[in-house]
């Protein structure tokens, strides 16, 4: 039988070898579970039983299609409804935990690329208020001094953001996002807090460090693609970074690592006409973690004309996630076993930054706006791999795993960001921002982010 969708196709050749395996019809192979047996017994007891008798059924309803065997079992349903139970039975879901894992990721880049502006904004502030542009950072001399004029060694931050957005279906052939593959639709929205503090060396290099916070969620759009469920995830990171600056250029550099846990549901639900096979509607549940190793490095220029400063920058960004293995549970034999996961990512970036100052007598105000063009060297797409828990670990072979591709994602786009910076006397200093992604193909993205600093 031929299924145009990717994932049914998948589960097809899965769903099939995993029956052909526990009823010994490959050639060699012990007989595991009786194609006709009604009821647990022998060595096809347990969670093997639940799963041959749910492999059995969308076998058997391929050949009550097809006219090519025993369908005693069968669920009766058309070939659509049949792909929509495959489609049931596979977990391309888990491809969104890659999609969670690299966001925070992002999430906590932009933090940082936020941190480093407002270092170098609080260093503008005090070169307005020293009398021009440009002009020294530290035009009365170093150390921690109560003079505005003065950069203070010390500075402590806390920055909070909120994002949301979705994904497009990519598993129809037939959809009009013009993108094919083999990911579902989805939303998300996330909200993360960072805090952190950095020391000033001397007048032109600054080292930092960060810790972040984050709450994500994915709600799985089943009016966009035959799936339901969620996946939770809280996570943690640490950076550490070091800003180096003079009166015209700048360079970056930041280590660091993730950790986050996630809690998922999958949601399964197969019909049935067959008085001998209950319709399923249940959900999986199953929780794992990733570690993250991430790394920037970047620098550029400033140019003062009048109120105007025009920043053109470049900087390079490389993540790599690994995801454990981990195993669902509580699904009367549709649980899946799932290996390791490597995730990678290196962008490279160019950009330009515009910025006015104002300086009325309270500060300096600093509107600002961005633009910057990205491209993605590391885009290839990975397989999850996945096979039935109930099957005897002895039984395993190939064929068996579901082993579905993810997207090839987009390798360039662009990122819009507005805001303001304002530094007040003191040592105070605050920012609003508002970030958009565009030009990708089945994501939207957009982030809302907000901060104090305090220099002391």
């Amino acid at each position: 039988m031929q299924f145009t969708n990717p994932i049914e196709r998948a589960a097809s050749l899965a769903n099939q070898a995993t029956y052909d395996q526990l009823t010994g019809r490959n050639e060699g192979e012990a007989v595991i579970c009786d194609p006709q047996m009604s009821g647990p017994q022998g060595s096809c007891t347990g969670v093997v039983f639940e799963t041959f008798s749910n492999v059995r059924s969308l076998v058997e309803s391929a050949n009550e299609l097809t006219d090519s065997g025993s369908t005693t079992y069968s669920l009766h349903v058309d070939q659509q409804n049949l792909g929509f139970a495959l489609r049931w039975t596979a977990a391309e879901e888990l491809a969104a935990q890659g999609s969670s894992a690299t966001q925070f990721t992002n999430s906590q880049l932009n933090s940082l690329a936020s941190r480093i502006s407002a270092l170098r904004v609080s260093a503008l502030g005090r070169t307005v208020r020293n009398g021009g542009l440009p002009g020294s950072l530290w035009a009365n001399g170093g150390g921690a001094s109560a003079d505005d004029g003065i950069a203070k060694r010390w500075g402590g931050f806390l920055n909070g953001a909120y994002g949301d957005g979705s994904k497009d279906d990519t598993t129809d052939p037939f959809n009009t996002t013009g993108v094919s593959g083999a990911e579902d639709a989805f939303d998300f929205d996330g909200s993360e807090i960072t805090l952190g503090a950095d020391y000033r060396l001397g007048e032109s290099t600054v080292l930092g460090a960060m810790l972040g916070f984050s709450k994500r969620q994915v709600d799985f759009d089943s009016s966009a693609s035959i799936v339901d469920g969620n996946i939770d995830t809280d996570g943690s990171s640490f950076i550490a970074f070091a800003l180096w600056e003079s009166d015209r250029f700048y360079a970056t550099g930041s280590v660091g690592g993730q950790w986050l846990s996630y809690d998922m549901t999958r949601g399964i639900d197969i019909p049935s006409t067959n008085p001998l096979v209950a319709p399923v509607d249940i959900f999986t549940s199953s929780s794992t973690d990733s570690e993250t190793l991430m790394g920037t490095l970047g620098g550029g220029a400033n140019f003062n004309f009048g109120g105007f400063t025009l920043e053109p920058y470049a900087k390079a960004e490389y993540q790599k996630v690994s995801v454990d293995e981990f195993s669902e549970e509580d699904a009367g034999g549709f649980e899946l076993s799932y290996g390791e996961q490597d995730i990678k990512s290196f962008q490279l970036a160019a950009g330009v930054k515009l910025q006015h100052v104002f300086n009325p007598s309270f500060g300096v105000i600093v509107p600002y706006a961005r633009a910057e063009f990205r491209k993605e060297l590391e885009n290839d797409p990975r397989n999850i791999s996945a096979v039935y828990s109930g099957m005897p670990a002895a039984s395993l072979a190939a064929g068996q795993d579901f082993n579905l591709a993810t997207d090839e994602h987009d390798d360039q786009f662009y990122v819009l960001v507005g805001g303001f910076s304002i530094v007040f006397k003191h040592g105070l200093q605050g920012f609003l921002q508002y970030q958009q992604v565009l030009d990708l193909d089945t994501f939207s993205d957009r982030v809302i982010a907000g901060g104090v600093r305090l220099e002391f």
